[in-house]
């Protein structure tokens, strides 16, 4: 059996921001073994009746997307 499925994280705030996690999360399982991976996909930003999607394949590094979020 393999399924697989994207949820919403936990939500943080920074300056005004709310922040929501989207992650993916694997599950894989054979017959004598069972396996679970968890995949950061993006980040969902709400910033007053604005909305962003900032996808994190395209982020290059983790100073990237802080100088992203701290605009």
């Amino acid at each position: 059996m393999i399924d697989d499925e994207i949820r919403i994280g936990k939500p943080f705030k920074i300056e005004g921001r709310s922040f929501y996690p989207l992650v993916k999360i694997f599950h894989w399982k054979g017959d004598h073994a069972e396996s679970y991976s968890l995949s950061p996909v993006a980040l969902l930003v709400l910033e007053g009746q604005m909305k962003y999607l900032i996808p994190l394949a395209e982020i290059g590094s983790s100073q990237e997307l802080l100088d992203l979020v701290s605009i």
